[in-house]
């Protein structure tokens, strides 16, 4: 969705929708079955800077750093953005350290709202997800291999050169 962001955030624009994970060619899910919705709207701050707001809400599939299975991950993402009007204000305006509340994005004639929500939606996945407690038990059989843990063989080593050395 193309926007005229100077003109969206001073009038007060509101805007809002949904789609599928489809949409979003840069998310990487192995089920790409999940919606999203998503609602922006625009503002004036008190010192006359331009505010876009921004909420994203939906689930997402995801796979389990831990056990390997597919993981449902909720997204609840609730951003601000002060756009600024070229490059150098931008960046006088992320150096602002009053302005922490807000990113900086550089608005345009022709913004593309849509990349900024897949960008968002990117930003927001974990690092490495991984269920609270993995199905089936699989954290558990990982833990309880019945092997010896190859850290108490080094402490055996370590306890035995400490000894000899005496």
């Amino acid at each position: 969705m193309q926007i005229d962001l100077f003109d969206f955030s001073s009038s007060g624009g509101e805007a809002g929708g949904g789609g599928a994970l489809t949409d979003l060619p840069r998310v990487d899910t192995p089920d790409r079955r999940g919606m999203l919705t998503w609602c922006a709207q625009g503002s004036m701050g008190r010192s006359g800077a331009r505010i876009l707001a921004l909420e994203i809400d939906g689930t997402i599939t995801l796979i389990c750093q831990r056990c390997l299975e597919s993981l449902t991950h909720t997204l609840s993402i609730r951003s601000r953005f002060h756009v600024a009007a070229d490059e150098e204000a931008a960046a006088a305006a992320a150096s602002d350290t009053d302005n922490d509340d807000f990113d900086v994005i550089v608005g345009s004639e022709n913004f593309n709202l849509d990349t900024l929500i897949e960008d968002e939606v990117i930003l927001s996945l974990p690092i490495s997800p991984r269920h609270v407690v993995c199905p089936n038990d699989a954290d558990e059989r990982l833990l309880d291999s019945g092997r010896p843990s190859p850290f108490a063989a080094l402490a055996g080593l370590k306890t035995r050169v400490q000894d000899s050395g005496k």
